[in-house]
C-alpha cells in the first residue's frame, strides 16, 4: 500500500520517524531558502570574476605584438595575433587642420561620447583607412605637428570598440572608415595600465572563492544559526 500521502512515516515502534517532503520543484525551494541565497551570492560573484578574467590575463601579457604597415594595408595581421592582443605599431597621425573642430570631417578625428567619458579616433598617414588608433579622454600631445611614433594598445575592431553606435556616427561626422572589420588600437588599454589595478581584480577574484567555499561548507545552513 502506498504511504506516500501520509502525514508521517511509522518506525518499528509505530511512532513517525520523519516528515513526508512533497516532491517537485517548488517544495524543494520553499525548503532550501539559504542554499538558494547561497547560490545567488556566488553566481554574482562569478559574474564579477568572468568580466575580470580577460583583463587580468591580458595584464600578464609581455612585449607587444608588432604590426607591419605592409599586413595592415592588405588587410592581414601577424600569424597567432587575436583580438584582445596587446599590440603596437609605428605611424604618423594623420589628422587634419590643427584649428578645425575635433569631430568635425575637417578636423578627420572622430569623438564618441557617453557617460561623460569621451574616446577619439584617427588614422595613420602609413595605413590610411585600413587602421584607426583610438585614444581615451584626451589627444596626445603634438598632433597639431604629427611625428612618427609608436602607438600600443590592446587589439579591437571597429565593430568591437566600446559604445559601437555611437562610434559609428562619430566616425561618419570625421569622415573616417565605419568597416566594423577595420582594426583599432586602444592605447588607453596596456597591460601596464591594468596592472595597477590588480588589486581590485584580485579582490573580486578571492570573494568568488570564498563565496564557492562557503558555499560547500555551509551549503543550505541557516543563516546566524536560525
Amino acid at each position: 500500500m502506498d504511504t506516500r500521502d501520509t502525514e508521517r512515516l511509522s518506525g518499528p515502534d509505530g511512532r513517525g520517524t520523519e516528515h513526508y517532503e512533497d516532491r517537485g520543484l517548488g517544495p524543494w525551494l520553499r525548503r532550501n531558502p539559504s542554499l538558494l541565497l547561497r547560490l545567488f551570492i556566488v553566481m554574482v560573484f562569478s559574474f564579477a570574476a568572468s568580466t575580470v578574467a580577460s583583463n587580468f590575463s591580458y595584464g600578464l601579457e609581455g612585449a607587444p605584438t608588432v604590426l607591419s604597415v605592409e599586413e595592415l594595408n592588405r588587410g592581414e595581421l601577424p600569424a597567432g595575433t587575436e583580438l584582445g592582443d596587446y599590440v603596437e605599431v609605428r605611424g604618423t597621425a594623420d589628422v587634419g587642420d590643427g584649428e578645425a573642430m575635433t569631430g568635425t570631417a575637417d578636423s578627420e578625428i572622430a569623438i564618441s561620447s557617453r557617460y561623460s567619458t569621451s574616446y577619439f579616433y584617427f588614422g595613420l598617414q602609413e595605413t590610411g583607412d585600413n587602421l584607426l588608433i583610438q585614444t581615451t579622454e584626451g589627444l596626445p600631445r603634438g598632433l597639431a605637428n604629427p611625428k612618427e611614433r609608436v602607438w600600443s594598445g590592446k587589439l579591437e575592431t571597429v565593430g568591437t570598440v566600446i559604445f559601437h553606435d555611437t562610434t559609428q556616427e562619430g566616425l561618419k561626422r570625421a569622415g573616417l572608415t565605419t568597416d566594423n572589420s577595420v582594426p583599432v588600437i586602444n592605447t588607453g588599454e596596456t597591460p601596464q595600465y591594468l596592472r595597477k589595478i590588480f588589486p581590485a581584480y584580485s579582490a573580486i577574484i578571492a570573494l568568488w572563492l570564498l563565496s564557492v567555499a562557503w558555499l560547500v561548507w555551509k551549503r543550505n545552513k541557516p543563516f546566524l544559526g536560525l
